[in-house]
């Protein structure tokens, strides 16, 4: 009888294919050239691929423009309270049949083909000199905006940061995992050879040559995963940095947690630093500042003008056959809403509504910050001392690997029990990296909240 063969056995042919294919990708780890201005020997730190980031991300760039907008129209809006001058000039001309009779005779005077023209030029000058000082509210919204244009640049900043933090520390735990599976499969392979050897010479049984050979195989697709979790997370970092998805990094293997964040620092931190927090006080301002807008509506509107007028016109039919004025103007308008439909009234009870809703949001905000502090500081705390924790248990299981090592090669240990000692050994690695993953993103979190992110520059 033919005995089919499991759906998870991997044959000698496979795994020679698999080896050539991780073999490969090694060679183009090493050979690929970079992209952009990132050199090959250069090891990258967290605050390397920040400056990388924020020199290139394109959101970002997106973010300035806008912000430059709101410079730009404040920069230019003191113009809003100046006088505006306009130029105007106006040259004509006309070619017509003339046929006049006069009243005090009873002449009558024909003109065919009669031309004429006229030529007025006008200088105007406007200057609103009162408006219930909505000039300078106007003024000052556009101060408001551009800082909270500049608030809603820091804010992506921070975001871009923290984005770029969990991609590059998210690489760094897929490339020490996958050293980890390295180092595992290299000892699987050792571990074959010495059974073969065994069983070649009698001393143990197929079956557990077998095995062991299932066991590499096992571990060997498991590294060629992690080759594709690497990867994946490799061009997940190139694209948070707007680098080529091709390009190839070298990166600090180092994992640098902070230890002694206080909580009490961080609480005043937040309230005085954090970016959302001051992005809904200036919401809360923009919002009086529309009220004080709607209140000038109610107060009279004081106009000044002047102008100086040349008018020249020249007609070979009419009274005048040249008529010339030259001269200035000036006066003063002031005007003043008697009656419009109750519609300023209405505006000042939607805006004290608005005013109302912003100091709530304001308040549910503030809420919701602080809650966040307490969660994330309460994670930091777990993970630290998670991290700690995954730190002994490591030096345990490696110990204790090694040790069943040395007494599987001496044939005082069986490969199940090997196996299992080395399950959790490559588990003790995988819970000290996903702790000390947990914990940076925990530290990012806090500076981030708190406004701190300065600090990773």
């Amino acid at each position: 009888m033919k005995i089919k063969k499991p759906k998870y056995f991997v044959s000698a042919r496979n795994i020679k294919a698999q080896v050539f294919s991780v073999a490969l990708f090694i060679l183009w780890l090493l050979f690929i050239p970079f992209s952009g201005n990132i050199s090959a020997q250069d090891s990258l730190s967290y605050r390397n691929c920040i400056e990388i980031g924020l020199e290139r991300n394109y959101s970002l760039k997106m973010i300035r423009n806008t912000e430059q907008i709101a410079r730009n129209n404040y920069k230019f809006g003191i113009m809003g309270m100046m006088p505006t001058l306009d130029a105007t000039g106006v040259f004509s001309n006309s070619v017509v049949d003339s046929r006049q009779k006069f009243s005090t005779s009873d002449s009558v005077r024909i003109k065919d083909n009669a031309k004429s023209n006229t030529i007025n030029t006008n200088i105007a000058l406007n200057w609103t000199i009162f408006d219930g000082f909505g000039m300078f509210v106007k003024y000052r919204q556009l101060h408001e905006v551009l800082d909270m244009g500049e608030l809603t640049t820091r804010l992506a900043i921070e975001d871009l940061m923290a984005n770029i933090g969990s991609e590059y520390y998210k690489y760094l735990q897929q490339l020490k995992r996958l050293k980890t599976l390295q180092y595992v499969m290299d000892l699987s392979k050792e571990r074959l050879r010495i059974t073969e050897e065994k069983y070649r010479i009698g001393y143990q049984s197929k079956l557990d040559f077998q095995q062991a050979k299932v066991e590499y195989h096992t571990d060997s697709s498991l590294y060629l995963q992690q080759v594709q979790n690497l990867e994946v997370s490799r061009i997940q970092l190139n694209r948070v940095l707007a680098l080529n998805p091709d390009t190839v990094m070298t990166i600090d293997e180092n994992i640098t947690i902070e230890y002694d964040i206080r909580y009490d620092e961080l609480l005043e931190q937040v309230l005085n630093n954090n970016t959302s927090l001051q992005i809904a006080q200036q919401k809360q301002i923009l919002s009086e500042l529309d009220l004080k807008l709607i209140n000038a509506r109610l107060y009279p509107v004081i106009k000044l003008s002047g102008g100086y007028n040349f008018t020249k016109s020249e007609a070979q039919a009419g009274i005048f056959e040249r008529n010339r004025q030259t001269g200035w103007n000036y006066g003063a308008t002031v005007s003043y809403p008697i009656l419009d439909g109750l519609e300023v009234h209405r505006q000042r009870k939607n805006a004290k509504l608005e005013i109302e809703n912003s100091r709530l949001n304001l308040e549910n905000f503030e809420q919701e910050v602080l809650s966040d502090l307490n969660e994330i500081y309460l994670a930091y705390q777990n993970s630290i001392k998670l991290v700690e924790l995954e730190k002994q248990n490591l030096i345990v299981a490696h110990d204790n690997f090694d040790i069943a090592m040395e007494r599987f090669m001496l044939g005082n240990l069986s490969g199940i029990e090997m196996r299992e000692i080395e399950r959790m050994f490559l588990d003790a690695e995988d819970r000290l990296l996903n702790a000390q993953y947990q914990a940076k993103l925990a530290e990012i979190s806090l500076k981030q909240i708190s406004g701190r992110m300065q600090e990773y520059l």
